[in-house]
């Protein structure tokens, strides 16, 4: 007998152990009928060498695996820097093989979200290091989006121990990061990582700048629910109303 929390599906989600945005945002997101279920790993911020991708790619499968056992009907790794992988399908296969199911990630949901509004030409908002968003940017690049400006907050990556503030930055922040960049050049705005706060704001940046707008954990979402089958317009900006 289903569960009528979990009627129409039910979605997996994995997040850094110091993520405390992107299971509330979703939470305060799903339709009726959709139940999530998280579970944390640990996490290398880019892993950069040969040697942090294997363990980047192990502890994935592992924590794949075992959020898989809750019966889930799709598994989205929510970690936007270490998920941008060229080509953007890689990461998602590893999951799917470990979960058994269909495996989604915030760096293929963003360039797959970015694509279905049309974000060709971006500007990009990155809470994280020059160094993380330069990486993300080329991510995209690789992917055919052009990234014509960005914009870094300047925060640290994750790291065992580390408080971090990333959850704490306003919408006046983001706003004041923005200004200067060419929005009025660009086809979208995509707004970086999962532990920012970004579902309150969504939609009246997009009527302020007539401009689409991705969030990693609103792309996430989109790609997530949509592998499972459910297709609802969430107001949550002009992707919900994009087709599959």
């Amino acid at each position: 007998m289903t569960h009528p929390l979990s009627s129409r599906a039910k979605l997996g989600l994995i997040v850094p152990p110091n993520n405390t945005v992107n299971e509330a945002e979703w939470q305060s997101a799903l339709p009726p009928g959709v139940s999530l279920h998280a579970t944390r790993m640990r996490l290398n911020p880019l892993a950069r060498s040969p040697e942090e991708m294997t363990v980047l790619r192990a502890d994935l499968r592992e924590a794949a695996a075992l959020v898989a056992e809750a019966g889930v009907d799709v598994v989205a790794f929510g970690c936007t820097a270490p998920s941008a992988v060229n080509p953007r399908r890689e990461m998602e296969t590893l999951i799917a093989e470990a979960a058994g199911r269909p495996g989604v990630t915030a760096g293929a949901a963003m360039a797959d979200a970015l694509l279905a509004v049309g974000g060709r030409r971006v500007v990009l908002l990155s809470p994280f290091s020059d160094a993380v968003t330069r990486h993300e940017a080329a991510f995209l690049s690789g992917e055919g989006i052009e990234v014509i400006a960005v914009a870094s907050l300047g925060h640290q990556t994750y790291a065992p121990g580390r408080k971090l503030g990333i959850h704490m930055i306003g919408p006046e922040v983001i706003d004041a990061a923005l200004a200067p960049l060419p929005v009025d050049r660009a086809d979208a705005v995509m707004l970086s990582g999962t532990n920012l706060i970004t579902f309150p704001l969504i939609e009246a940046l997009e009527q302020r700048i007539d401009r689409p707008v991705v969030s990693s954990n609103q792309a996430l979402l989109w790609s997530a629910l949509r592998r499972a089958g459910v297709t609802d317009r969430l107001p949550y900006g002009r992707l919900f109303a994009a087709s599959p």
